[in-house]
């Protein structure tokens, strides 16, 4: 048996005979089975699989990382010919980092490749299936097309079904359509072409029922379901890269092939100046290219960067904002564009009564109470209709108010509570006796209640409809009137002017109804109470953050499965859009071309009826444009565009756990105005970031330098031992330096927290390199000041060079012009707090955790030749104190005061 094509399009009977099966036995034991095989279980099976070993070995697939390991096997290989004397700490050091970085990199990854086992489990239920003339309760899973399934209000719909009978059916399909309203569903056959959102005698897998009951025939399954359909396409949609990682990783592959082709030429020019290359040079050769590998590769700028990142994820967590790329924090401060659903993001996802009407008279309904209280009575009537012509309910638990049934029949509880009406006593008091369902031919629906004053019909519906059954209407004083030509026509244009602000309306109508009168007699002559206005409003908080973002230079755009005039009106409201148009639409959306899709959505910043994979091909188009995008969603639908943009930014309280998933970040305040809390953090991140990746930077280029010059001229410093090269750093100092020394303060520098000045500056060019010519030139001063220092230090402590001021051992010369390093290394920090204004400006020191973590670093470094066995691990010497007090003292003048004149000559420039 094979699933008919467009079932939507097919009457009962002719589906049911395409299905092969009787809608009162369903299918039998035997055919479920055979059904089975050929369709498999109905649930979302992964597209592909990353296993744990997989997303580990990538880790080491970066070119700094291949450096590191070639370091390690030359320091471990050395080591081992040496006869393994003493203990390997450089290859021991460097592994650990490796590792370390690698497991980092393991844990970030492998909780973003759980989407598909997310939206797997969040489809698992139970329904109601008729099999072999018997009902029984199965798991969803085992649901096959062709199967007879049972719906009633608040089920979940486990798979694609057509409707067979419905009787008052209505679904929730906002995470599948975007449309904040329940839609009506009823039985027949709809056109064939006709898009999703329009099928209305088709329940779509993932949407809920919201009142009534429903029989329907399964036509699909699994990832033949439109919810599959978005699994595949999430499971195929590959996470854009954020700009810092590519920034970054072209950093690494530039030092890494600078690194290598300095190694091989310095390498060659060595074994030439040896003039042999047995094996004792071949190594020292070796141990010299580990030595300037670990000098000019920043070992800890990965776990410094995470640290960082980490640091601005804490302070986003604050701001109720929860970070699930730690990468993506900094990328939020590069956002150009941010694509925002409008259902729950901009709006409340909460239907709300805003306008009453009756007769002459019109009320705005506020977030307050003292307008409804004080009310007359005909507005009270009229709450009270809308009491008792609805089927919802409101519970109440610890986490707050659940409604349950149609959105629209929840407002005007929720209205009545705001007007001191006790509903559940005003319908225990006129107790329901029948109803006459709402269909869409007739579009009303009535209740009649009985209570001791006997019964009354009270009816609601479209005001065209209610209308023609009335003849009088409730005035002002709660009176009945007769209702004239000018009075009909007052409410029509009223109603036209409530569609123009995107509201929906509903009329309601009462009337006595006197036991034994025929049904088709009850909504005759029915009284006009009034009109009820609904729409889901805007946040209070989403226009000033709109403008805050076009403040700082970052376009909004909204795409949402809502209706034009709705997305319009909130649109108007939040300040998104300033112009009349209406919004562009999905179905116009198809008739354009690529080019003229992608240069649409450069002009237009609202879009309504957008089905998913259009939503898909909007952002990917902004994203290949060159923007840097950050989307918000919360919506199984929004979930492949989620993945695809540079920041995926979902709702924590209504999104699903799909949109969860595929996100970067959550918001748990599913507040819009929270992202501009978080791009004002982002921007703050990398604006610390670009300060230690310099500060890391400046003291790596000046221990490069310092282990090229003091190599290269060996012979002229007499940097040798027994006829051999005498290294000025081991890999240990080395390593030391780059993690502890540097460490703590590329950290400190994580601290500090941005300004208000931030979030009125336009977002930086993403093509822009981390590091721009004016930070080069501060980075090669400081670093050449730095390199000048140690090897000054170096030359006049040790024997012979071209001054000797002292003469020491070469331990004890090593032993201070390392300390010397260190320290100047550390001094260096204080340049980097601003990378412009001067050190002495009190602006300067805002950040003050960078000179305590300098002073502690110092500190520590000092307790190196404290502890003996730490000493003898990393060859030093105990100096005389009056070498460590001088020689800081020497190092302070000289690193400051060279980045003072330059930020003053480059101060000048820019005037």
């Amino acid at each position: 048996m094979e699933t008919p094509q467009q079932p939507h399009s097919l009457e009962a009977e002719a589906l049911l005979g395409a299905l092969e099966v009787d809608a009162e036995q369903g299918l039998s034991d035997a055919e479920v089975a055979s059904r089975q095989e050929t369709f498999g279980l109905n649930r979302l099976e992964a597209t592909s699989t990353v296993s744990p070993w997989q997303i580990f070995l990538r880790q080491f697939q970066d070119l700094m990382v291949a450096i590191l390991m070639a370091a390690v096997a030359i320091a471990f290989g050395t080591w081992w010919l040496e006869g393994a004397k003493g203990f390997p700490a450089d290859a021991v050091i460097i592994s650990a980092i490796v590792v370390a970085n690698a497991v980092l990199g393991f844990f970030q990854e492998y909780g973003a490749e759980r989407a598909i086992e997310e939206l797997q489990k969040s489809t698992i239920s139970e329904v109601k299936v008729v099999r072999d003339g018997r009902r029984a309760s199965l798991e969803q899973s085992q649901l096959v097309p062709g199967d007879i399934i049972e719906l009633s209000e608040g089920d979940k719909v486990p798979a694609d079904a057509v409707l067979l009978k419905a009787s008052h059916l209505s679904a929730d399909e906002s995470m599948l359509t975007g449309e904040s309203v329940a839609v009506s569903k009823k039985a027949g056959a709809v056109e064939a072409d006709a898009p999703v959102d329009r099928r209305f005698n088709v329940l779509h897998s993932g949407s809920t029922v919201t009142g009534g009951e429903a029989r329907a025939v399964v036509v699909a399954t699994g990832h033949d379901t439109q919810l599959g359909a978005i699994a595949t396409s999430l499971g195929v949609t590959q996470s854009e890269r954020t700009p810092l990682e590519a920034k970054l990783d072209a950093l690494g592959r530039q030092i890494g092939w600078a690194i290598l082709v300095l190694s091989v030429i310095i390498g060659g020019t060595l074994l030439w100046a040896e003039g042999q290359a047995d094996f004792k040079t071949l190594t020292r050769v070796a141990m010299f290219a580990v030595a300037l590998a670990v000098a000019a590769v920043p070992e800890g700028l990965p776990a410094v960067l995470t640290v960082s990142l980490s640091a601005g994820a804490r302070r986003l967590s604050a701001r109720n904002a929860v970070a699930r790329r730690m990468s993506a924090v900094e990328t939020l401060g590069s956002v150009t564009t941010i694509v925002t659903d409008k259902t729950g993001t901009l709006t409340r996802n909460q239907m709300t009564v805003t306008r009453l009407a009756t007769g002459q008279d019109s009320l705005e309904v506020s977030d307050g109470e003292n307008e409804l209280e004080s009310a007359g009575p005909a507005i009270k009537a009229l709450i009270e209709c809308g009491v008792l012509a609805n089927g919802a309910t409101l519970e109440k638990d610890s986490d707050g108010v659940k409604t349950v049934g149609d959105p629209m029949d929840a407002a005007l509880l929720i209205l009545a509570e705001k007007a001191g009406v006790d509903w559940q006593a005003a319908r225990q008091a006129e107790e329901k006796v029948d109803e006459i369902p709402f269909s869409s031919d007739r579009a009303r629906m009535s209740h009649l209640r009985k209570s001791e004053q006997g019964q009354t019909l009270y009816c609601k519906g479209s005001l065209q409809s209610v209308l023609g059954q009335c003849s009088t209407r409730l005035n002002a004083e709660g009176k009945t009137v007769p209702l004239d030509d000018q009075q009909r026509e007052t409410l029509v244009e009223r109603e036209n002017r409530f569609a123009k602000e995107a509201l929906r309306t509903l009329a309601f109508a009462r009337r006595s109804v006197p036991e034994g009168t025929p049904e088709e007699e009850w909504e005759k002559d029915l009284e006009l109470v009034g009109l009820a206005a609904f729409i889901d409003p805007p946040r209070s908080e989403a226009k000033e953050a709109i403008a805050t973002c076009r403040e700082a230079g970052i376009r909004v755009v909204m795409l949402t499965g809502d209706h034009p005039l709705t997305a319009g009106a909130i649109a108007r409201q939040v300040g998104l859009s300033d112009d009349d148009r209406e919004p562009m639409t999905g179905p116009e959306l198809r008739k354009l071309s690529d080019q003229e899709r992608d240069q649409t959505i450069k002009e237009r910043n609202v879009w309504s009826r957008v089905s998913p994979d259009q939503k898909l091909a909007l952002v990917s188009s902004l994203v290949d444009s060159g923007e840097v995008v950050a989307m918000t969603g919360d919506g199984v639908n929004d979930a492949p565009a989620l993945k695809r943009v540079h920041v995926g930014v979902a709702m924590g309280k209504a999104g699903t756990a799909v949109a969860v998933e595929a996100s970067d970040i959550v918001l748990t305040d599913d507040n819009f105005a929270t992202i501009v809390s978080a791009i004002e953090e982002g921007r703050s991140v990398f604006a610390n970031v670009r300060r230690f990746i310099a500060f890391l930077f400046s003291g790596n280029f000046g221990v490069v330098v310092a282990m090229f010059i003091g190599t290269v001229l060996a012979g002229v410093f007499e940097l040798r031992q027994g006829g051999e090269l005498l290294l000025p750093l081991t890999a240990a100092h080395i390593l030391w330096m780059n993690l502890v020394t540097d460490g703590a303060p590329a950290v400190a520098f994580a601290l500090g927290r941005g300004t208000p000045q931030l979030m009125h500056e336009p977002p930086r060019d993403p093509q822009s390199p981390i590091l721009n010519r004016d930070m080069w030139s501060l980075i090669v001063l400081t670093g050449s000041s730095l390199a000048a220092l140690f090897l000054l230090v170096l030359d006049v402590l040790y024997t012979g060079g071209i001054w000797t001021w002292q003469s020491e051992t070469s331990a004890l010369a090593r032993t201070a012009a390392f300390y010397t390093l260190v320290t100047g290394r550390l001094v260096n920090s204080l340049n980097y707090l601003d990378l412009k204004g001067s050190l002495f400006a009190k602006e300067t020191w805002t950040n003050r955790y960078v000179p305590m973590a300098s002073v502690f670093s110092w500190l520590l470094t000092v307790g190196l030749i404290a502890w003996p066995t730490s000493a003898e691990l990393f060859q030093l010497q105990i100096p005389d104190l009056s070498h460590l007090v001088g020689l800081t003292l020497v190092a302070a003048v000289l690193v400051i005061l060279p980045a003072e004149l330059y930020k003053v000559f480059a101060r000048r420039q820019t005037a």
